[in-house]
């Protein structure tokens, strides 16, 4: 299980979705993107890749954040 830091996450989607809006709830980050949200980013320093794969899913920007991570 790969993890991700958060701060990388951030330079992606300032990369990869430019105009995001991170909004910290009381259990997990909602990221708003181009009128999409992904409502399930965990608070923590580290999180889980599949969490990553999830969001550029929802968020569509797939093949920006594969080349950002190199997968």
């Amino acid at each position: 299980m790969a993890l991700v830091s958060l701060s990388k996450i951030r330079e992606m989607l300032d990369k990869c979705a430019s105009g995001h809006n991170m909004e910290l709830k009381t259990h997990a980050w909602h990221i708003y993107y181009n009128g999409l949200t992904y409502p399930a980013l965990p608070k923590y320093d580290e999180i889980e890749e599949f969490h990553v794969r999830k969001l550029a899913r929802t968020l569509q920007i797939t093949p920006c954040a594969k080349k950002f991570f190199g997968y």
